[in-house]
């Protein structure tokens, strides 16, 4: 996932939090790569939508995408 937000202009995503095998990463660890980009390169996010059912995963997720949106100028 962290690859193509590189590469490609993406306008939106929607993230589980399990993305595949263990070694694949996950949703939130997405979303943490985003806040950096965000925070020390003025990057601008594509519109994050979070669809994990994991209740604890979902807590984290949502208080990174908060963070994203305070460093944001969207």
């Amino acid at each position: 996932m962290i690859r193509w937000l590189e590469c490609a202009e993406v306008e939106m995503i929607s993230l589980d939090h399990d993305l595949g095998p263990p070694e694949a990463g996950d949703g939130y660890e997405v979303l943490l790569w985003i806040e950096r980009q965000v925070a020390t390169r003025g990057w601008v996010p594509p519109v994050i939508h979070i669809h994990t059912a994991n209740p604890v995963a979902r807590l984290r997720m949502e208080a990174a995408l908060r963070s994203i949106k305070r460093h944001s100028t969207r």
